[in-house]
């Protein structure tokens, strides 16, 4: 096999990442047009230089790996990573985990984890990042159910969310590890719209946070981010699920959120997807 380099990808290499990006692994479902606003996205910030990487061998690419350094934890975190078929097997992915870790070094060099997220069900994925020192420390679920349009036992109220919400929303609890947790991206987010802000009426205090994206693909259902006050978790649940448009609804939650979980399966949602989170720690010299 000729040289493997592992290098950003160049404007003009959309197309040709996400090509590579689509043969998935372990699988995707990103659609091009939400690749692109990603790419796009990310070239503004400088993100795509500085943290994306795309794996070559004689002028094509056949590997791709979206990052991102998730600051509040301390993580840089390989979001999604993917190998041509005809290439896997051939370290090219080992390559690409490398360099990435390389690189999440030297933006932070006090990082304290590199983190990624194989799918519960693709083993040979499991056994790569296993293989590589990742250990397996929780579990993400997409579940899926009826939107429910009975008003919520708790009288929350619904209002556009605001840019100066922004020092409330960030002391939320977010469904899952990614969820938002800086200002930059919390900015983004709202700017983006659909975002809306939960408020106690009584005490007008902000008591959650959360964004409705229709599916693309299923006009059918509507996928939820949100974040929560302690305590209010089930009431900003509930406000989504009034609020949604479409006939089913989509949630990402991290295992830790035992009691939204098990009002979600109780409702009628099932688990539609799943994955872990795999982390490693990074061993700094204290020499």
């Amino acid at each position: 096999m000729s040289e493997v380099t592992i290098r950003p990808p160049r404007s003009g290499e959309k197309a040709a990442a996400y090509s590579v990006y689509e043969t998935g692994f372990p699988d995707f479902e990103m659609s091009f047009e939400g690749f692109s606003r990603s790419w796009d996205r990310c070239k503004i910030s400088g993100d795509l230089e500085k943290l994306w990487k795309v794996a070559v061998v004689d002028d094509e690419i056949v590997g791709v790996a979206i990052n991102l350094m998730l600051r509040s934890l301390g993580w840089g975190a390989i979001w999604e990573l993917a190998v041509d078929p005809e290439m896997r097997n051939k370290g090219v992915g080992s390559q690409i985990v490398k360099e990435s870790e390389r690189t999440f070094l030297e933006l932070n060099p006090a990082i304290t984890h590199f983190a990624i997220a194989p799918k519960t069900h693709r083993r040979k994925a499991i056994s790569f990042v296993e293989g590589l020192g990742y250990g397996i420390q929780s579990l993400i679920l997409q579940l899926e159910g009826p939107a429910d349009t009975t008003a919520v036992e708790f009288d929350i109220e619904v209002g556009i969310a605001r840019l100066e919400h922004i020092p409330l929303f960030i002391h939320l609890e977010p469904d899952t590890y990614w969820g938002y947790r800086n200002r930059k991206t919390w900015e983004y987010t709202i700017r983006g719209g659909r975002c809306y802000a939960l408020t106690e009426p009584e005490s007008n205090m902000v008591v959650g946070f959360m964004q409705l994206i229709p599916n693309q693909a299923n006009d059918d259902s509507t996928t939820v981010s949100f974040s929560y006050k302690e305590g209010y978790g089930r009431d900003v649940i509930k406000s989504a699920m009034c609020e949604v448009q479409t006939d089913r609804v989509v949630f990402w939650i991290q295992d830790m959120h035992q009691e939204i979980l098990d009002y979600l399966y109780a409702e009628g949602f099932a688990r539609k997807d799943s994955e872990f989170l795999a982390k490693k720690r990074v061993m700094h010299d204290t020499g």
